[in-house]
């Protein structure tokens, strides 16, 4: 019995160890936690432990520095690696505490706070009606631009984009078939498709080098090369996952491009197409800026006189153009019901709560009648007989109106300092090259690599050793010499070592500022490369 409680108590002090180090800002000592809680025997199970392996480092990373504060570290690290909008907190904040102090109605025996009695009792598993009613009114107006009719009845409503996402894909692909999604892609993409649901990621390379949207958008001959590929290895793909507004490069695919990618998709046998349009309502630079204006697959659709049909799936969340990654409501829209059956079972895992579903219903259908907006030029539009304004409506263009502002001020900076970047207008991104700036060690030479024609899965998408620890000693410096912590493309599966995305929405206003300050010191070492 003392070995057995030595031996609990040894395990104890080690899982102990492992998760102070995993706490560390110093990466070397978090990778040694890692790979030691990997080697207990009886931890966890081998899919458990694998689990966090998917996750791409650069999050452990954001999680460990010591970030910029004003005030108490006005030198530490500016954390501009992580999708989030720091810039409309000033609407939601307030919004969002209004509605939580909304009375019950007097059936449910009034009084402070916005909950009714029934809300204590199950739900309908794919949302409640109200909040479907208000989710679909929202797609229809932004995604689709009223050009496609959204039904409450085929939207399932979870927690979060991740969740809606994995079901959706667990219902379409068994267990080692794949997802082919243009590359660069969102980093979590890896995560959130095998860890539960064991698909495989298929990376789409593309055309390499390019300044402009275009030559990032998927064609069909990139498909091709990529689907047959797989089928060669054994594996069958069963979905293209589409991002766009694309994450990490802040442009929108053209209409045209998704057209030929979905009919290339039908050309297939038994493979789907996903829209992931998260960001479809913070586009704020289109054709009058020289970039491709914005255009839901659903929109596709109704240029085409047909319907998404049974095959085209639309994923949308609060995260992104709400800034309401803590509330986590995602949604899947989709016309198949022999996937929609399961969903709805399957969301009984990531369903989301009532009191949010009622909050979320009152933030997509509330007006500014009842209120002033933050921005006088909206309130100016509520004189006279002229319609309601919706109060996400109001939201969503102070949020575009400051995202250029935004935009315009870091790339006169970059432009300043002499710095590559791909011109983008959509999203929280700006897809910055730092190629110059790549340092080999001596002996070291970088791969020439001229196509990726042949690649099948992650493993072989990654930079080759060389290329990675270039980039990695890069990202180490922007972070230790200049404070600023971007995004690595290696993380992204970029074609290209040397690529880095910046969240210039991460920052707070005063943040921002400082960042502009930096950028400008790194376009100075830039120009002595």
């Amino acid at each position: 019995s003392r070995s057995l409680a030595w031996c609990l108590a040894a395990a104890s002090a080690t899982i102990l160890v492992a998760a102070l180090a995993c706490s560390s800002g110093r990466p070397e000592m978090r990778l040694a936690a890692r790979r030691g809680m990997c080697s207990l025997p009886g931890v966890a199970s081998r899919r458990g432990r694998e689990a966090p392996t998917l996750l791409p480092t650069y999050l452990s990373d954001a999680r460990g520095v010591e970030t910029y504060d004003a005030e108490l570290r006005p030198d530490g690290v500016l954390q501009l690696s992580v999708a989030e909008n720091q810039m409309i907190s000033d609407w939601l904040v307030p919004k969002i505490r209004s509605i939580s102090a909304t009375p019950a109605s007097p059936a449910h025996g009034g009084g402070a706070g916005l909950f009714e009695q029934g809300d204590i009792f199950y739900q309908q598993t794919h949302g409640t009606a109200r909040c479907r009613a208000a989710v679909a009114a929202h797609m229809e107006r932004v995604l689709c631009r009223g050009s496609y009719a959204i039904d409450p009845d085929k939207l399932i409503v979870g927690a979060g984009c991740n969740a809606v996402l994995e079901n959706l894909l667990f219902a379409i692909a068994d267990e080692g078939e794949g997802v082919l999604i243009p590359r660069p892609y969102y980093a979590a993409f890896e995560f959130d498709l095998k860890a539960r649901a064991a698909l495989t990621i298929l990376p789409v390379a593309l055309r390499r080098g390019s300044s402009e949207a275009a030559g990032y958008c998927p064609t069909p001959d990139a498909l091709e090369a990529a689907y047959s590929a797989a089928v060669r290895r054994g594996i069958t793909p069963r979905a293209l996952l589409l991002s766009s507004p694309n994450n990490p490069l802040g442009i929108c695919y053209t209409a045209e491009a998704l057209r030929d990618a979905w009919a290339w998709v039908e050309s297939k046998p038994n493979l789907h197409v996903i829209s992931d349009e998260i960001y479809a309502g913070s586009v704020y630079r289109e054709g009058a800026h020289g970039q491709p204006g914005w255009v839901s697959l659903a929109t596709v659709a109704a240029r085409l006189h047909r319907s998404l049909g049974p095959n085209a799936h639309l994923v949308w969340a609060l995260s992104k153009d709400f800034a309401l990654s803590g509330l986590r409501v995602g949604a899947v829209y989709t016309e198949n019901e022999a996937i929609r059956t399961p969903m709805q079972k399957l969301n009984d895992l990531c369903q989301v709560g009532t009191p949010t579903q009622a909050i979320v219903a009152r933030m997509l259908s509330d007006t500014l009648a009842a209120e002033p907006s933050l921005d006088p030029s909206y309130d100016e539009q509520l004189e006279g007989p002229a319609e309601p304004v919706l109060w996400c409506a109001a939201l969503e263009e102070s949020n575009k109106e400051r995202l250029r502002r935004r935009y315009d001020r870091l790339t006169a900076v970059l432009d300043g300092g002499g710095i590559r970047y791909l011109p983008g207008g959509a999203g929280l991104f700006l897809w910055i090259d730092l190629r110059p700036m790549l340092q080999y060690a001596p002996g070291q030479v970088p791969v020439a690599r001229q196509s990726w024609d042949g690649c099948v899965g992650v493993a072989e998408s990654m930079l080759g050793a060389a290329e990675a620890e270039a980039e990695r000693a890069l990202y180490l410096r922007l972070i230790t010499e200049f404070g600023l912590m971007l995004t690595p493309g290696a993380s992204m599966r970029a074609e290209d070592p040397g690529m880095f995305r910046c969240v210039f929405s991460a920052a707070t206003d005063d943040g921002f500022e400082v960042a502009l300050d930096r950028f400008a010191k790194l376009g100075q070492a830039a120009k002595a490369c």
